[in-house]
């Protein structure tokens, strides 16, 4: 395990990072992890790729386009407080099913590949491979068959949905960086004032709780965690 600012490794010569973000919000997820490779000249790029409408509640927003519209207001909010240059931001719209899902299959799996050929990243940071959540799993699956010949460095990330990681990368942080990511969190008021409804809780704290037991793990207050990704193929 090594722990980024601590330790050398492949992640350290990437130029250009896309985040490929299921839904709006998964950026803050890593949120510690993108302005650490940010305050260290890399360039990020963040693809969402749903419109996330299922996940916001009727009494929010009515109407999936209306819902879809507030989903990326709030995506654009936290980034701009991010710092990241509006033209790195893009939002795709993938074709959902009747679960509110991205559609298994190629035609998601080759608009997935045409955003990799497009930033020709360095670096991807996505979504665990073995989650619970089905956005994560099939983008994690259409990144795979792209990186076959793929070089770069890919850090699969950790997630309250994801069922079983391998820690190889840790990112420590303390309370101050824990209160500048719970404000972008808080950006996302849809997911946060459903979390509140439904868990008791906010956006913010289900995150940051994980944060807080990874970074007990770790000796840190806090710890956003990742599995470096292995090119089998290669």
């Amino acid at each position: 395990m090594t722990v980024l600012g601590c330790g050398s490794g492949p992640w350290d010569e990437v130029d250009r990072w896309l985040v490929l973000a299921p839904h709006p919000d998964d950026f803050e997820v890593v949120a510690v992890t993108m302005k650490f490779f940010r305050d260290r000249g890399s360039e990020i790029q963040v693809d969402v790729l749903t419109g996330g409408a299922s996940g916001v509640e009727d009494g929010f927003a009515e109407g999936w386009e209306a819902r879809t519209t507030a989903r990326e207001a709030e995506q654009r909010e936290s980034c701009r407080r991010f710092g990241l240059p509006e033209q790195n931001l893009r939002f795709h719209r993938f074709p959902e099913d009747e679960s509110g899902h991205m559609q298994a299959g190629k035609a998601n799996e080759a608009r997935v590949h045409g955003i990799l050929d497009r930033v020709q990243p360095d670096g991807v940071i996505l979504p665990h491979g073995d989650d619970s959540n089905a956005d994560h799993r099939r983008t994690y699956r259409y990144f795979s068959s792209w990186a076959k010949a793929w070089d770069g460095t890919a850090l699969l990330v950790k997630d309250p949905k994801s069922l079983s990681i391998r820690i190889d990368l840790v990112m420590p942080f303390g309370e101050q960086d824990a209160d500048w990511k719970g404000e972008l969190l808080r950006c996302h008021q849809s997911q946060h004032q459903r979390n509140l409804r439904t868990r008791g809780i906010g956006f913010d704290e289900r995150i940051l709780a994980m944060n807080r037991e990874e970074g007990r793990n770790v000796g840190a207050r806090y710890a956003e965690v990742f599995e470096v990704w292995k090119n089998r193929s290669a």
